[in-house]
């Protein structure tokens, strides 16, 4: 600045002893008092053009000259693409930052001090069922009437952060915080999928209290019986052992397909647990197991291609299939036939069990999948099942990348099949 100053002032004394030595040597000052007037005109057109660009500054239309002028310029042309690339700098930040804040799941509101919709993203507004555009510059509560809610943003407790109101159908957990100029920043939650899984996980425990509570309330009555009675015929002892073996073998099934239901849903399997499964030798492994279940009540019929491998767990693997074999061997009528199936179809493998059992009403075919969903509850527990065994298949072949498909008609029987891709 204060080099600028001096050539400035420098330029300008120098004008003026020009002026004075080409006056003198007219006999005059008018030749000086002119070149000095010229001086003073070309800074006074640098000025116009300095105040010209000034009202509109772009980096394409600053003006050129040389000298102090051409110095200045270039100095403002330095400042303008700075403050250019700082502003798209800036712009960019808050692209992302609305990027990030319409991609959230939680809802985003902004009010201004008189309570004003100032901003909201889209999940604040599917939440709400607001407008993101027309219901912007809104009073708020105007928008939501709802006077429990109102009473919660005016309320200054902050012991209360956060409450959960029923909206539009739905619970929606709403906190807030207070920002500066008064204005109050909201998040909004959905929890609707939240207290589903609670329901779930209550329903998931009624469920497994009242499957336990069967056999040992007879398990109970039985002990009773023994300890009051200890001069029962040995005859009657003996059937009562037996139901008690059973009651407590059902116990113990029902234990262990909890655990690996539990196993199936919550531990990763990483893919160094997979191995090389000789699906074929499997596939006749369970049909004979089937055929033992069944004590020649009904017909197997095999068509199991030789030679078939795929990659999964085999533990999983036998889980899933014999669930389906001994379902069939289960609510198919003595005398009924059961065919297991195993074919080789271009890169896949198809794997089915079809029985000429009960059928199943097609209302029940989504949900037997479900955790301890039965068709016929009674019917479900003489046979000896838990209520656990498609979840069980359905998981472990999900793991498999592999998806348990159910065709039945009542009266005429079900076909429970699957695909895996082959070992390559």
């Amino acid at each position: 600045m204060y080099k600028h100053f001096i050539v400035m002032f420098t330029t300008v004394l120098f004008s003026v002893i020009l002026g004075c030595m080409v006056g003198g040597w007219q006999g005059g000052l008018l030749w000086g008092n002119l070149v000095l007037l010229l001086w003073l005109l070309r800074h006074l057109f640098q000025l116009f053009r300095l105040h010209k660009w000034l009202q509109n500054p772009k980096i394409s239309n600053i003006p050129k000259s040389n000298g102090i002028w051409g110095e200045i310029f270039e100095t403002l042309l330095r400042q303008t693409k700075s403050r250019k690339k700082s502003k798209q700098k800036l712009a960019n930040a808050l692209t992302r930052l609305n990027r990030i804040a319409e991609a959230m799941p939680n809802g985003v509101i902004l009010l201004d001090k008189l309570g004003k919709l100032e901003w909201l993203n889209q999940s604040a507004a599917q939440h709400l069922q607001l407008n993101p555009h027309t219901d912007r510059d809104s009073v708020f509560k105007d928008l939501i009437e709802l006077s429990e809610l109102n009473q919660f943003l005016e309320g200054s407790d902050d012991k209360q952060p956060e409450k959960t109101f029923s909206l539009r159908n739905r619970p929606i957990l709403i906190s807030k915080t207070k920002l500066e100029n008064e204005k109050l920043l909201l998040v909004t939650q959905d929890m609707s999928a939240s207290e589903q899984l609670n329901q779930t996980r209550a329903d998931f425990v009624a469920n497994v209290s009242h499957e336990l509570r069967t056999p040992l309330t007879v398990l109970s009555g039985f002990v009773e019986t023994l300890s009051d009675m200890p001069d029962l015929p040995n005859e009657q002892r003996q059937e009562f052992l037996a139901l008690m073996q059973q009651e407590n073998k059902r116990m113990l099934n029902l234990i262990k397909d909890l655990l690996i239901l539990s196993r199936l849903e919550h531990v990763q399997q990483d893919d160094k647990d997979k191995q090389a499964v000789d699906l074929s030798e499997l596939a006749r492994h369970i049909a004979l197991d089937g055929k033992a279940l069944s004590q020649g009540k009904h017909d197997f019929i095999l068509e199991i291609e030789p030679n078939i491998w795929i990659t999964g767990v085999l533990l999983d693997l036998q889980n899933a299939l014999s669930n389906l074999v001994f379902n069939a061997v289960r609510y198919t009528p003595d005398g009924g036939n059961i065919r297991v199936v195993l074919r080789q179809d271009g890169t896949h493998a198809t794997f089915s069990v079809t029985d000429t059992g009960v059928g199943i009403a097609p209302e029940h075919i989504p949900r037997l999948t479900e955790r301890f969903y039965r068709v016929d509850k009674g019917r479900s527990r003489e046979t000896g099942g838990t209520g656990l065994g498609l979840a069980i298949t359905k998981h472990a072949l999900a793991k498999h990348g592999a998806i348990l498909q159910i065709e039945s008609r009542v009266g005429e029987g079900s076909t429970f099949s699957t695909e895996f891709d082959l070992l390559r």
